[in-house]
């Protein structure tokens, strides 16, 4: 296969497309930082993301991305800022401007100010400017889905907005928004005092603990049949078991084993709807994950052998991935600034029968990354797929930690590859249209209804079986 043609570490990049982590260290104090050196480190970031990033010029050209505006701007904001952690709230800002949503900011090894991270006990919808809780958790009380949020802790939610989409990375401003209303909700606060109004109802105050961590364990596959003997599979991400893939040495064998889990539930969800007419696919949210259940996932409903290439991968090449161990392979024979391309090809997989019904997938702001990928090779290879519920999130690369700022030492990471689909056009920043567009109401959320569902049933219904 085309994948193999360098080296086994140029398989790793493929399959993990998106996969990160890195090593820890003890944490330090925040380090003092001289004017003077915060200039010279943004001086070098701007250096460096012209030169390594992959989407440099695209980013110009489509949503207007201007690095030298973003750097202007980060030059003025160094009048407040007086250490490294102020320091890194000036690079965020700069690196969620660049609108790569797999870009980000790691501080290096000092704790920041608000490592005591916390969440609220309930999760915010954004319809038409206002925010509205969406679901709760038992310690939410007495709030409910549908009440319309004011403020919490005395900062206006708009305001909160605001403030969380300043230091948010996406792919699409729409995308970038959806994850900044998921963002406003974490910080350090033990307490929430929220003030809210109930549909038809007054205002009312209540306050709340803020848990640590996540909310509850992951969501997993699960599959049924609904009215209409119509098909139902959620997938809510495409990733890896992690602790199997580290156990494994995070080789393509390793990875392979890490997804067989995921294979496994796919292949027998697949088995147990295969007599219905139609069958509805759930990505909404779906952040990514690794490719290669994507190639898998592309083979129980496409004709994977008359479109074999799954997308087509670009390296930008510079100096600075070519100082990467993963991408050692570039320092000969190959010169910078240009893109190395190389189609990437289905993944062989047994025991996998394809899916015979009508599809129609269920998508929204929240499906990123590998799912993206899987989402635009679905448009192509099955053209027929019916698309419901609101644009994805449009973010394809392979991301990379590229730039160590030499003062702060503060990590920032971007893509480094472009991704093409089969129809010779970039992902990244490029959302797909639904076919049958759905905007969710605060009746939605009253009523505890899912239009999106709602919306896929009556179109498969109506075109018959």
């Amino acid at each position: 296969m085309k994948i193999f043609v360098h080296s086994g570490a140029a398989l790793v990049v493929l399959l993990v497309l998106c996969s990160m982590s890195g090593g820890s260290a003890p944490p330090q104090k925040v380090p003092p930082l001289t004017r003077a050196e915060m200039q010279a480190d943004l001086e070098h970031l701007t250096t460096c993301t012209k030169r390594a990033w992959a989407y440099a010029e695209d980013k110009h050209t489509l949503p207007g991305v201007d690095i030298d505006a973003l750097h202007a701007a980060a030059l003025h904001e160094l009048d407040q800022a007086h250490d490294a952690e102020d320091f890194y709230v000036v690079v965020d800002k700069y690196v969620a401007g660049l609108m790569d949503g797999h870009a980000g900011v790691n501080r290096g090894h000092w704790p920041g100010r608000d490592s005591d991270s916390r969440r609220w006990p309930f999760t915010v919808a954004r319809l038409d400017g206002r925010y509205y809780v969406k679901t709760t958790e038992a310690a939410a009380a007495p709030l409910r889905p549908g009440d319309e949020l004011l403020s919490v802790n005395d900062v206006a939610m708009a305001e909160r907005f605001e403030t969380a989409l300043a230091r948010t990375a996406g792919s699409t401003a729409a995308g970038r928004e959806y994850r900044a209303v998921n963002y406003m909700g974490r910080g350090g606060d033990k307490q929430v005092r929220v003030k809210a109004v109930r549909p038809g109802g007054s205002n009312f105050v209540c306050e709340m603990a803020a848990p640590r961590g996540g909310a509850g364990g992951r969501e997993s596959i699960h599959w049924k049949k609904l009215e209409g003997n119509i098909g139902y599979v959620r997938l809510p991400s495409f990733e890896q078991d992690k602790r199997i893939w580290e156990a494994g040495g995070r080789g393509p064998e390793a990875l392979q084993a890490a997804l067989e889990a995921k294979k496994s539930a796919l292949r027998q969800a697949f088995a147990e709807l295969a007599d219905t007419p139609a069958l509805i696919l759930d990505l909404r949210d779906n952040g990514g994950g690794s490719d290669a259940l994507g190639h898998f996932l592309a083979r129980c409903l496409c004709d994977t052998q008359a479109h074999p290439d799954y997308y087509t991968l670009a390296t930008h090449v510079s100096e600075d991935l070519a100082a990467l161990p993963d991408f050692a392979y570039l320092r000969s024979g190959i010169p910078a600034g240009g893109d190395r391309r190389i189609a990437i090809q289905i993944l062989p997989a047994k025991d996998v029968r394809r899916y015979q019904g009508r599809l129609a997938v269920l998508m929204n702001e929240g499906c990123f990354s590998a799912c993206d990928c899987f989402l635009n090779y679905l448009a192509a290879a099955a053209p027929q797929t019916v698309f419901v519920g609101r644009p994805n999130g449009a973010g394809a690369g392979a991301p990379r930690p590229v730039v160590t700022l030499p003062n702060s030492k503060i990590v920032v990471t971007f893509c480094v590859m472009q991704v093409w689909n089969l129809n010779g056009q970039l992902i990244e920043s490029r959302p797909l249209k639904p076919t049958v567009p759905v905007q969710w109401t605060q009746h939605d959320l009253v009523e505890g209804r899912d239009p999106d569902l709602s919306a896929a049933l009556d179109y498969l219904g109506r075109k018959g079986h």
